[in-house]
């Protein structure tokens, strides 16, 4: 491998990888690299091996994108391109480092701690989700150590399995739209087109964009990466890290995007940030943050990092059965006006359109011709571009019910597209549930999988910006996490399995989400070459500009300019951002003076110049405020603008006119220093001024202490309802306490099931494996439920046929009518029985049908089995062919086992002693025959069953009518195919002829 591993950079070889921390300790994670193939794409996967060091520490599973139909040779041709073990993958595998797994084609793979469980797809919808199956179990179960690498020939397949390594905080690499590497003979201008996984790419799912022979490198860098930034950090420094930043990098993404995700979950924002820190290598949050401010492109890659585009068609098949349900009801609610719906954060409008189709369904099932339109908004465009053509991949066809995507689906180029009467009734738009506004007149909401991304003030402000959308008796669909119980006073529950609530009337104040964080005086957007000029230019500028605050009605500050510090004396206490409140006492007076002059007029308002004692020297101030407005004239969010113009140094005339009449105290403020008679040289104006101050400061303080009042009889309401609350609560805790006890001791007993279940099913899981008898489940359709390996003898089935009808599957038997005779057994509920044979002939089988009865005697369906009695019937072929040869032969055979116990008698033995069958099976020979020599015949067993043969000698026997019979007999032992000695066979001819002819030859005269 030295000539593959020299193509790699040398700072970045499997050296520079190390498999260690920096306390010398074994790495506790192994990087698992789920790798995408497909047939177009085998030289790449050749290029990918070579380039990667066989000792990297990484585990590669290979998905192929093949026919499954047509033998797959991939795991020999990767092997010839590394020494890393490359193993065709199965069941019970467990991830190993350097080593390669190749899973099947069409086969779906799921992880479990790492253990391999392989499952073929029986179904042309499955097959196409494969990929994304087996994508999204690895990311599942490894996390932010599993990585996907999508080579050439994959075209829009795998988009949502590399989707799913994003959000559980993995890497995905693509190969580039044209690579030479994979060529290793290309010339210099033939160019590859990698027809990498479009839709990945064009829906911003795609890492890292590389030629082939990069990616090893990369993924050597991200794992050097990983080990330094464990050792460095430690289980959870980075992550503390990072959650103390937040607040920067949220207003860093505010400035820049304008899109503000500070109210939104930390757990959430922290991985998705430590997954752009990982994909940049940033060893620490300092590093990223400074990346953040410094790259033109990262505050948007972070912005979609934020974004959540996990969705698909009829996601929770359940939820969208009940809201089709209810669509009736709605349709009927809207007659004679328009369904108004809205889907906050569509994504890429998967869901739009589900409920586009049931609502199409409903009216064409109901013949009604009623307008529906339906608002899908989501805040990233990229995914609204994409919902908008309506163009999704082939693995769809898993989701959506074969009807319902030939009605309302055309294939066009490999992909599915959402016919036109759908996209009609959806409209697609930008929204920001944080600052814009809710449609309106709604009578359906769904927003399923969205809250739990929020902060609970924020959801509770979006639950309220719902309910003024929904007209009366509007319904709002949540995701199964979801629920609105801590506005229970908005929402009632229509069903809660499925989180179907619908609009109370009652009044609901929405709840201003607390400020964003400030990160500069103004806010820009600008491209990243002018980003040091136009910083220099603001310095400039801030030196000569007058200082400023931009604050709310509630005169909170959004933003400031300037020196603004000399201008604020703020009290002591809690800290606010209140400029009233942080204002100099001498300018508070005027501040609220010119505000109310504002607010009636509606003009900007300059106030007088006013003393003001700065640092031990006066300088004359006056306050100037305004509404911010945009271009079209409209007040922008009631933002006021306060801007402390500095006149300069004090006039002498009326610094002489102020030094008569008030003295300077050490805190700067005027006080009366002369007699009442000589403040008559006071002008009009300053007297007019003065009152004006006092008069409006009068008039504010009786406003805010009758809403002190007010308030003060809304906390002793409210004090009172949450003393009853935690009465009600302290009750609730005592009930659930007790059932919490009652569902541990229900839990205990469930695992103590589980776990018996568990070595049930284990026990026959190894029953089935094993047994030679073949072995078929049915249902009550006849449809295939389970079977045994045996069973392949038979049938022609295979893994994944299960629920198909058993009428579907060939058959090698020569008997037809197996479904009849199961419809038979399942209607009678009487076992059946009956011999069969194969078409070739060669086997033959017992063949046993009975009722499939549950735990509760109720019939499942019914259990075939089917015995092997091949050798049986040869046995008795070969058995009756023997009683055939034995009951015609002249000569009495006897059977009778090594104690001369009789079990066998043909007719020669009753014609020669007169016993029937009946009456000499079962009894000893020696009493039957009655023989003379009991010593002898004992001796001549003894032999028989030391194996010895018997040649034919003369005895005598008695016949049964007490006659001498003179015979000639031989024995020969019986032996079994193993050899064991079991009997003896007797053969016996009468002798009395032969003897009588001797006896006479004696006795004639010589």
């Amino acid at each position: 491998m030295t000539d593959d591993t020299t193509r790699m950079s040398p700072d970045f070889s499997v050296d520079n990888a190390p498999q260690e921390n920096a306390t010398g300790q074994a790495r506790l994670f192994t990087l698992a690299v789920g790798l995408g193939a497909s047939a177009g794409g085998l030289q790449a996967l050749q290029a990918f091996f070579k380039a990667m060091p066989p000792d990297s520490g990484m585990a590669f599973v290979l998905v192929q994108r093949l026919d499954p139909d047509h033998p797959s040779t991939l795991a020999e041709i990767v092997a010839e391109s590394t020494v890393m073990p490359v193993t065709q993958a199965k069941t019970g595998d467990a991830l190993a480092p350097n080593h390669v797994f190749v899973i099947k084609p069409g086969a779906v793979m799921t992880l479990s701690r790492g253990i391999l469980d392989i499952a073929c797809s029986p179904t042309d919808a499955m097959r196409q989700t494969s990929i994304d199956a087996s994508l999204a179990s690895l990311a599942e179960d490894q996390g932010e150590n599993a990585i996907a690498v999508i080579l050439a020939g994959f075209g829009s397949a795998g988009a949502m399995g590399l989707e799913s390594i994003r959000e559980h905080g993995g890497l995905t690499f693509a190969q580039a739209e044209f690579d030479h590497s994979s060529h290793d003979d290309a010339s210099e201008d033939d160019s590859l087109p990698s027809d990498a996984p479009r839709t990945a790419v064009a829906g911003g799912v795609i890492d890292r964009l590389l030629p082939v022979a990069q990616i090893p490198a990369a993924l050597l860098r991200h794992a050097a990466y990983r080990n330094r930034s464990d050792a460095k950090n430690g289980a959870d420094g980075l992550e503390e890290d990072v959650g103390g930043n937040l607040g920067v990098i949220c207003a860093i993404l505010n400035s820049r995007m304008g899109r503000d995700f500070s109210s939104y979950k930390t757990r959430t924002l922290m991985r998705r940030v430590q997954r752009r820190m990982a994909v940049l290598q940033c060893d620490d949050v300092a590093e990223y943050i400074e990346q953040l401010r410094e790259q033109p492109d990262e505050p948007e890659q972070l912005f979609r990092e934020f974004l959540i585009r996990v969705t698909n068609f009829f996601r929770d098949h359940n939820a969208f059965d009940a809201v089709a349900r209810r669509i009736p009801e709605l349709l009927s609610q809207d007659a004679g006006k328009d369904t108004r719906i809205w889907i906050p954060g569509c994504a890429t409008g998967e869901e739009a359109y589900t409920l586009a189709i049931l609502f199409q369904e409903a009216l064409s099932h109901a013949g009604q011709s009623h307008k529906v339109q339906i608002f899908a908004t989501d805040l990233d465009d990229q995914a609204i571009r994409i919902a908008r053509t309506g163009r999704y991949p082939e693995s769809i066809a898993a989701d959506i019910p074969a009807a319902l995507l030939e009605r309302y689906f055309v294939k066009e180029n490999g992909e599915y597209r959402v016919s036109r009467p759908i996209r009609d009734i959806c409209l697609f738009s930008t929204h920001d549930l944080v600052k814009d506004p809710p449609f309106s007149r709604l009578s359906l909401i769904s927003c399923r999988n969205l809250l739990i991304y929020f902060a609970p003030a924020l959801q509770k402000r979006v639950v309220t910006l719902f309910h003024h959308g929904l007209r009366a008796g509007g319904l709002l669909l949540l995701g199964t996490s979801e629920a609105v119980a801590a506005d229970a006073g908005l929402f009632s529950t229509v069903d809660k399995k499925h989180r179907i609530f619908r609009r109370k009337s009652a009044p609901a104040h929405l709840a201003r989400l607390p400020a964003p964080p400030l990160l500069a005086p103004a806010r820009e957007v600008r491209a990243a070459a002018d980003n040091r000029v136009a910083a220099q230019i603001a310095r400039v500028i801030s030196r000569y500009a007058p200082a400023f605050v931009v604050m709310d009605r509630r005169q909170n500050i959004q933003q400031f300019s300037g020196p603004v510090g000399k201008y604020l004396a703020p009290n002591d206490g809690v800290m606010s951002m209140n400029l009233g409140l942080l204002l100099h006492p001498q300018l508070r007076g005027p501040l609220r003076a010119a505000l109310k002059q504002m607010t009636a007029t509606q003009q900007a308002v300059v106030g007088e110049e006013i003393a003001l004692a700065i640092a031990g020297h006066t300088e004359v101030v006056s306050l100037a405020v305004e509404l911010l407005k945009d271009g079209a004239g409209s007040e922008s969010e009631d933002l006021v603008i306060v801007v402390f113009q500095n006149c300069g140094p004090i006039r002498a005339a009326k610094m002489t006119i102020q030094d008569d009449v008030f003295g300077e105290d050490p805190a700067g403020a005027r006080r009366y220093s002369r007699t009442p008679v000589e403040l008559l040289e006071i002008s009009p104006g300053d007297l007019q001024s003065f009152h004006d101050e006092y008069q409006s400061s009068y008039e504010e303080y009786q406003a805010v202490n009758e809403e002190l009042q007010s308030a003060n009889e809304e906390l002793q309401s409210t004090n009172e309802e949450l003393q009853s609350t935690n009465e009600e609560l302290e009750t609730s805790k005592e009930e659930l306490q007790s059932i919490n006890e009652e569902l541990t001791t229900l839990n205990s007993e469930l695992n103590a099931r589980n776990d018996s279940l568990v070595e049930l099913n284990d026990d026959l899981t190894n029953l089935i494996d094993s047994t030679s008898i073949a072995t078929l489940f049915l249902d009550e359709k006849l449809s295939i439920r389970r079977f045994t390996p045996a069973l392949l003898d038979i049938f022609r089935v295979r893994e994944g046929d299960q629920g198909r009808p058993i009428i579907d599957i060939v058959s090698r038997l020569k008997e037809d009518g197996l479904s009849d005779d199961a419809a038979e057994v399942l209607n009678t509920l009487e076992p059946l029985q009956r011999q069969v044979s194969l078409k070739s002939g060669d086997r033959s089988f017992q063949m046993e049908i009975r009722p499939y009865r549950g735990t509760d005697d109720v019939i499942g369906g019914v259990v075939i089995t089917f015995v092997d009695i091949t050798d049986r019937d040869s046995a008795e072929k070969a058995r009756a062919s023997l009683a055939a040869i034995v009951d015609a032969s002249d000569d009495a055979i006897i059977g009778h086992d090594l104690n001369g116990v009789i079990v066998s008698w043909n007719a020669s033995a009753v014609s020669l002693f007169g016993y029937t069958e009946e009456e000499a099976i079962g009894h000893r020979l020696a009493l039957i025959l009655r023989t003379e020599d009991n010593e002898k015949e004992q001796e001549l067993l003894d032999k028989v069953h030391a194996g010895e043969r018997i040649g034919h000698h003369d005895t005598r026997h008695l016949h049964k009518n007490s006659s001498v019979i003179e015979v000639s007999q031989s024995v020969a032992p019986i032996r079994t195919s193993g050899g064991e000695i079991i009997g003896a066979a007797r053969i016996v001819r009468s002798a009395t002829k032969r003897a009588d002819g001797e006896r006479e030859k004696i006795a004639a005269p010589k």
